[in-house]
């Protein structure tokens, strides 16, 4: 029998008599491997015929002649409008033989001089305590490595982590090469043309380094940065992590421990290396790492941030304010004047609230004013929370001591005056007074560059001749 005749009355019998390979070897009397040549299946595939995605190998074919670049997912798609109830895994084998295969690239090895190159990237990895966001800069000659993982890879992140970089190593490479991240390339139309976010212009002008965007779909061309995160993910899958302090503790370790590894391409540690680099020296002026934001400001006097709601002075209600949102803290600004800024918050719906901040809407409601500055107090923070639980066990009055506490807020700041509730808690003295010493030491005058009376202020004199001081000498 003809090979082109052995092989029609193979695919008859698989097809069409639904017969498996072993059965259409004995029908034929030839082995499966050749049964297997006959009807053009690899190893992998082989398994899958006669099974459950045996009907639609026909269809499956059908699609490739038409479109040769079908992804294995794509078929998996299609096949489900046809009734396929199969896994993904098993249309992935089915398919290998038949998805063209890219052509392999090859690339010219890129060669810097010191000082000329940094390759910047972020990388995310899932811990248990939530996702973390890797910012990752390398400097391409000396292969010195800074990294650092944030909650967020927003823009006053990847400023920070620049500012963080550029003062561990002490100085800036000519030029950065990113990938198309939005936070630095914002679009890429007409074709052949970068448009930069307007804040990493200013800020790369600030530093005196230029940008240079990669190509789409060239990772190739930042490989350096590639490659070391894939070495921090190959570390991250070994580890473990309670907390993103704990992450950046560890990792800092190892990082180290990398820099002063010799490279198997220099020949160098990247710690040795860097000192050949000859980097741009940093200006004296620093960039403050900061995203602007425009924010509405609501009846009951909150701005909303990321899901979460920060206070601001109720005499603001209504009025839209400028938010600048740093790595750790956010501040509201109006017309140019400070009027809030409080902690970042990065969990969700959470809600940060400063007493002092409603102190004219206290006014209004006199008979609750007590009773609403506890509340303040008392959701403020925890320690002070605590300090105001304990007081009230030892029989002093709650409300009471949360307003002295309040009144001790008006002329200091919040952070200040926890600090010194937790210095008191420390010590076990739970009184108002005792945390008043700390903050006012004795000896201290409340207003030592003013007299006690305003009016020699105001002192007017008349002005002397410089010549009448001639007969002093």
């Amino acid at each position: 029998m003809q090979e082109k005749d052995l092989q029609a009355q193979a695919r008859q019998l698989h097809e069409v008599e639904r017969l498996s390979l072993r059965q259409i070897g004995q029908q034929l009397s030839i082995s499966r491997k050749k049964v297997k040549r006959l009807l053009g299946l690899t190893e992998t595939a082989a398994k899958d015929v006669g099974g459950i995605i045996g009907p639609y190998e026909g269809l499956i074919r059908q699609w490739y002649g038409e479109y040769p670049f079908l992804q294995a997912v794509q078929v998996h798609e299609r096949l489900k409008g046809y009734g396929y109830e199969g896994s993904y895994s098993v249309v992935k084998r089915f398919t290998l033989s038949l998805r063209k295969r890219r052509k392999k690239e090859t690339f010219h090895e890129l060669e810097t001089l010191p000082g000329q190159e940094a390759q910047v990237d972020w990388m995310q990895w899932e811990f248990p305590f939530g996702r973390a966001y890797g910012f990752v800069y390398i400097l391409s000659y000396s292969r010195y490595l800074y990294a650092r993982f944030y909650p967020k890879s927003t823009m006053e992140f990847l400023l920070d982590g620049h500012l963080e970089a550029f003062r561990e190593i002490g100085g800036i490479a000519a030029t950065h090469v990113y990938d198309n991240m939005k936070s630095v390339v914002i679009s890429r139309k007409p074709a052949g043309t970068v448009t930069y976010n307007g804040q990493m212009l200013d800020f790369s002008r600030h530093y005196g380094f230029s940008l240079r965007a990669c190509n789409p779909r060239r990772a190739n061309e930042k490989g350096r940065v590639e490659r070391v995160i894939r070495d921090m993910e190959n570390w991250l899958r070994v580890n473990t992590f309670v907390s993103l302090m704990d992450l950046n503790r560890k990792f800092g370790a190892w990082r180290e421990t990398r820099n002063c590894r010799i490279h198997r391409t220099t020949g160098k540690t990247p710690a040795e290396a860097v000192k050949e680099e000859r980097l741009r020296a940093l200006p004296g002026l620093v960039y403050k790492a900061y995203r602007h934001q425009p924010v509405k400001i609501t009846k009951t006097a909150f701005i909303e941030f990321e899901t979460n709601r920060y206070s601001v002075p109720s005499s603001y209600t209504g009025m839209v304010a400028d938010m600048l949102v740093y790595p750790e803290r956010i501040e509201v600004h109006l017309k140019g004047k400070p009027i809030a800024m409080h902690k970042r918050l990065f969990g969700e719906k959470q809600k940060v609230e400063h007493p002092s901040h409603r102190e004219r809407l206290l006014c209004f409601t006199p008979q609750y004013k007590r009773q609403r500055i506890h509340q303040l107090m008392k959701n403020m923070d925890k320690d002070i929370a605590h300090f105001l639980s304990v007081t009230e066990q030892e029989g002093q009055d709650p409300q009471l001591v949360a307003y002295d506490l309040f009144k001790l807020l008006k002329g200091v700041a919040r952070e200040t005056l926890i600090s010194a509730v937790k210095t008191a808690a420390a010590e076990n003295i739970f009184r108002t007074s005792y945390i008043q010493g700390l903050l006012s030491p004795s000896g201290r005058q409340d207003n030592p560059v003013h007299p006690q009376d305003p009016g020699l202020l105001h002192i007017t004199y008349e002005r002397r001749p410089l010549d009448e001081y001639d007969e002093l000498i």
